[in-house]
């Protein structure tokens, strides 16, 4: 009975003992050490009687213990009462600098994501509706990239905020971090690399990629400085060299702090799931650098190579292949390309016949005079043309992206700055409209009649196509089929519902869609490796469409379409009455749209001096077609030589 009840006491000091170690009070702990003293020395004399073979050389080589009673028992705790209370006044101050760290990060990430989001809206209203000018500069190399790259920096400053807890630490988001930020500075210096976008991405566009790579940087930071509290918080939990189960258990109950963050490597369900969501976006984005990446690198080397004989104007000096500003304020510049000698405006004579005037070819919608003008390119190779000029418009080929809006008036005062007051070339000029240029050419001609002396439409719009009709486009009649290509036996004439493919009318959304999209690249990647297409192709030809300036313009055409550009139409029609007039129009359209054929007859009315309508063979491209080339070729040579009958 009298060991049975030493033992008892024995282990309630120990739990006595043990609490007032984990409590941290120091008197308690010495009170029970001399209390267990006591008793030790009345269950030592106990067991001398009960065991007497057990001598007490061997009960001096015990191992002697921290957790033992008496005088060393003591001591050991004491010293463990000082160790925990130093370890925890640091693990105190690790906490209040983590606390510190987050409440100082959530507001600062907060700022920047309030900042991007207004700049985002700011950006859309600027870029694509009408320029406030509240930025310094103007991108002239602006495309659909700068409102990805801001978007993208919202989702990274969100994900900083959204995920900066101690028990959401990943490594690997820290090296994605790492190699964004750095694939967003290798973007901006591929852009430095080329002179023609050096000059042209501005201020504002150099700004945005510097901000996506600061979301990113800011991200590293943030990973870098949960993986330094990471360490400091359970590092020392691990690192115990003592192997009781007291000690270890209470290891195993200090496995986590605040908000239930647990220690390193080991997350609960819920914080897989976090991170694993975070590290999938990130690895989305990674995957959306390397094409937008590799669309850089491409652009870059169509542009080296394209731009490579082009004069940059420095000087008043005007060149036959350059970039001239379209305003005083150099908002733009446009690409003006020319080929005899343009610069000559005197009425001289050579052999007999006076000097042709300068044919100003304006190009379609979805090309330039790359490909439509090569039927003009060939008459002067034959020296049936002395002369011609053709430019793309603001997005269009080189050409700078124009500031919002834009419209068909303001496109022709700007190509007769840049002709008359820039490039020093002063006409007279016959202009020729393809497609929807045909409307570009009608109010160029109406604003400057005094310096044209005739007027082209070949296939070209009319005023109609660029009214919107929602309604009629998102639900046409039911199609029939009769052999003439739309598809329906009894078309009335003036239904505009459906158009031949070749008119292509897309709405903003279809534009805006394509255009986020084209920031990856991938049509353009497939030109070369798949279509093998030069730079000339996608910088100028088939593959044009698909850049993101080109789609930028296009927006911003069909944004104005019905407000600004068809009353500019509209409005200058009766400037036309004395210019003349020459109409070509598809033979094959004609036969596709009944409607197409109306509004080329409206064309040939559309001026007192018309010279002639001709309906050639092939369809809305002929220049593709030899026949209807040449009867085209042939309604130029009689309007630029013919004398004016009235």
């Amino acid at each position: 009975m009298a060991s049975k009840s030493i033992s008892t006491s024995n282990r309630s000091i120990k739990s006595q003992d043990h609490s007032a170690i984990v409590a941290g009070v120091a008197d308690g702990a010495a009170s029970a050490g001399n209390s267990a003293g006591i008793m030790t020395n009345e269950a030592d004399a106990a067991l001398g009687e009960d065991q007497p073979l057990l001598s007490n050389s061997a009960q001096s080589q015990r191992k002697p213990s921290r957790r033992a009673i008496g005088a060393n028992g003591q001591s050991g705790a004491s010293e463990d009462v000082e160790s925990e209370t130093q370890f925890q006044g640091r693990l105190y101050k690790i906490h209040r600098k983590y606390q510190l760290f987050v409440h100082n990060s959530k507001w600062i990430l907060n700022i920047l994501i309030i900042i991007n989001s207004v700049w985002l809206v700011t950006t859309l209203i600027c870029d694509y509706f009408f320029d406030v000018n509240i930025f310094w500069g103007n991108n002239r190399y602006g495309s659909f990239s700068d409102i990805t790259l801001i978007f993208i920096s919202i989702i990274a400053n969100s994900f900083n905020l959204w995920f900066n807890k101690l028990g959401l630490y990943s490594s690997l988001d820290y090296i994605l971090n790492i190699i964004l930020c750095l694939l967003t500075l290798f973007n901006l210096e591929l852009l430095y690399i080329i002179s023609y976008s050096r000059h042209r991405i501005g201020f504002i566009g150099t700004f945005t990629y510097l901000w996506a790579a600061t979301s990113f940087f800011i991200g590293v930071v943030l990973d870098w400085y949960l993986q330094f509290y990471n360490k400091e918080v359970y590092v020392p939990f691990n690192d115990s060299t003592d192997g009781e189960a007291g000690e270890s258990g209470d290891n195993r109950n200090r496995d986590r702090i605040s908000n239930g963050t647990s220690n390193s490597g080991k997350h609960t369900l819920k914080e897989w799931v976090y991170i694993g969501l975070r590290n999938t976006v990130k690895a989305l984005l990674l995957i959306f650098y390397i094409l937008f990446t590799m669309n850089n690198i491409l652009s870059a080397w169509d542009i080296h190579r394209v731009t490579g004989g082009i004069v940059d104007l420095k000087t008043e000096t005007a060149s036959y292949d350059a970039f001239h500003w379209v305003d005083d304020s150099h908002s733009y510049k446009l690409h003006i390309k020319c080929y005899g000698d343009v610069f000559n405006s005197e009425d001289s004579y050579d052999g007999g016949k006076k000097q042709q005037a300068i044919l100003l070819y304006e190009h379609g919608g979805f090309d330039t005079g790359y490909l439509s003008a090569t039927w003009i390119q060939e008459l002067f190779h034959l020296n049936r043309v002395q002369r011609y000029c053709t430019y793309e418009r603001p997005g269009y080929g080189l050409s700078d992206s124009a500031p919002a809006p834009i419209s068909i008036a303001m496109v022709a005062d700007s190509l007769k700055h840049a002709l008359l007051n820039e490039a020093k070339i002063k006409g007279p000029f016959v202009t020729v409209g393809y497609d929807v240029g045909g409307l570009f050419t009608q109010v160029f001609t109406a604003k400057n009649v005094d310096i044209v002396e005739g007027m082209m439409l070949v296939e070209s719009w009319h005023e109609d196509l660029l009214l919107k009709k929602y309604l009629q486009r998102i639900l046409p009649p039911d199609h029939g089929g009769d052999g003439d290509g739309d598809n329906q036996p009894d078309r009335d004439p003036d239904d505009i519902s459906w158009l031949p493919p070749e008119i292509r009318r897309y709405n903003e959304f279809r534009i805006w869609w394509d255009g986020i999209w084209s920031t990856l690249g991938i049509k353009l990647q497939t030109s070369w490796l798949l279509a093998h297409h030069g730079s000339n192709e996608r910088i100028y030809g088939r593959d044009m469409q698909y850049q993101g300036r080109f789609l930028r313009a296009k927006f911003l055409e069909s944004v104005t379409s019905s407000l600004l550009s068809y009353n500019d139409v509209l409005n200058y029609k009766d400037k036309l009455k004395n210019v003349k007039v020459s109409v070509v129009s598809a033979k094959e359209m004609i036969r596709k749209s009944p409607q197409w054929g109306n509004w080329q007859r409206e064309l040939s009315k559309i001026s007192g001096k018309v010279q002639e309508w001709k309906i050639v063979d092939g369809g809305h491209e002929f220049y593709k077609f030899n026949l209807g080339k040449q009867q085209t070729q042939d309604v130029l040579l009689r309007l630029i030589d013919e004398k004016d009958r009235y």
